[in-house]
């Protein structure tokens, strides 16, 4: 049985740590008597470890271990993964997100592990910024790159941007898209009971942190553009600020200066049971600057809500643009097509299965196999 080390920065219940959680639990379910998982953390927000903890896993908070850079509190954080590490004699360290993929890589390296593999969620820690911290940022992938023997990437998109920035070898590149555990069955009806919604009204609506990557701005943008001349449907927004409070404030002070639209725009903050919320939605508008296979949208095509997205990270190679969904890159085509879909959904009701088919290409298995497959090569 292989001893396998799961590493992820924050401890919250966002993409990255829903795309560890089903990957230990697939583990867990496929392949009981072949990998022994183990998980290290850092303590932020925390809501990942009891999710762990409930299948069984055993998890390692480390305390140093923060998105923020904090070159004291990096440095432990090291010490401390090293000593997890030392101790735990693992055959196989897998690491998650770009602080502790950095740092969980220097330190699994100075233990001898034999296996060292790094799946890239995305490149927004890179994409953030500009100029000679974007800089500083590349080179440091390209060091770290050296000490991993696999980057997972999740589509094409994040791969040609590995090669554009040189970080990595062709031998090392694996693209592995994401995946989420069907939620049980869920009945419709909570969310419109929740706001008092009668059948008639359409719901478009995101699940999001209130942050720069996901664009709550645009959002507002196009909800005031389809609110003026639609009266018959209404934007809900579901999560809030994990680190940065600015967004927050912004949608607070847009929705006390628009009055108008009372009861026209939602914004819910984070809930637990967003996907099944989601089942209500009858647009999902996803509007951030930059993704990596974002879940959420999967969840969405999952109830077969027609989603509305931008085109930046994975999105393009999940959506084949008018078929199962649709593009865009300007606010203006985003509004159109919102208006038109309106019109459409009376005269196109098989248009939900045409979208909820797409996601049976994303199976947990196939995801669990295809890790299964490089931690055995």
């Amino acid at each position: 049985m292989k001893k396998v080390l799961q590493v992820i920065t924050r401890s919250d219940w966002a993409g990255g740590q829903k795309v560890l959680y089903t990957l230990v639990y697939g583990l867990k379910k496929y392949y009981p008597n072949e990998f022994e998982i183990e998980v290290a953390c850092g303590p932020e927000n925390g809501m990942l470890i009891p999710e762990l903890e409930k299948i069984g896993v055993k998890v390692h908070v480390v305390k140093n271990l923060v998105r923020e850079i904090s070159l004291l509190k990096d440095i432990k954080a090291f010490f401390e993964l090293r000593r997890i590490i030392k101790s735990g004699g693992y055959d196989i360290v897998h690491l998650h997100s770009s602080k502790a993929g950095i740092i969980g890589r220097l330190a699994a390296k100075c233990c001898g592990v034999k296996k060292i593999i790094y799946t890239v969620h995305g490149w927004w820690g890179i994409e953030q910024y500009s100029g000679l911290k974007r800089k500083i940022l590349i080179l440091a992938e390209r060091f770290a790159s050296k000490l991993c023997d696999k980057i997972v990437l999740l589509c094409t998109n994040d791969l040609n941007k590995a090669k554009k920035w040189k970080i990595g070898k062709e031998k090392q590149y694996v693209i592995i898209p994401n995946t989420i555990i069907p939620p049980e069955k869920v009945e419709k009806g909570k969310l419109r009971k929740e706001l008092n919604l009668p059948e008639n009204v359409k719901i478009i609506g995101n699940v999001a942190r209130l942050d720069r990557q996901k664009n709550p701005i645009r959002f507002l943008n196009i909800a005031e553009k389809v609110l003026k001349q639609r009266n018959d449907v209404v934007f809900v927004w579901i999560g809030g600020n994990v680190v940065e409070d600015e967004y927050s404030k912004y949608v607070q002070n847009y929705l006390k200066a628009h009055p108008e639209f009372e009861g026209k725009l939602f914004f819910l903050g984070f809930r637990k049971d967003a996907p099944e919320l989601m089942a209500d939605f009858d647009i999902f508008l996803l509007t951030s600057d930059s993704e990596g296979f974002p879940l959420v949208l999967l969840e969405a095509m999952h109830h077969g809500v027609v989603p509305i997205v931008t085109k930046n990270g994975c999105q393009s190679d999940i959506i084949k643009h008018g078929e199962n969904g649709y593009l865009y890159e300007k606010e203006e085509e985003a509004v159109g097509q919102i208006l038109n879909l309106l019109e459409d959904f009376a005269k196109n009701p098989d248009v939900r299965e045409k979208v909820k088919q797409t996601t049976s290409a994303y199976s947990v298995r196939r995801f669990v196999d295809n890790y299964r497959i490089q931690y055995e090569s």
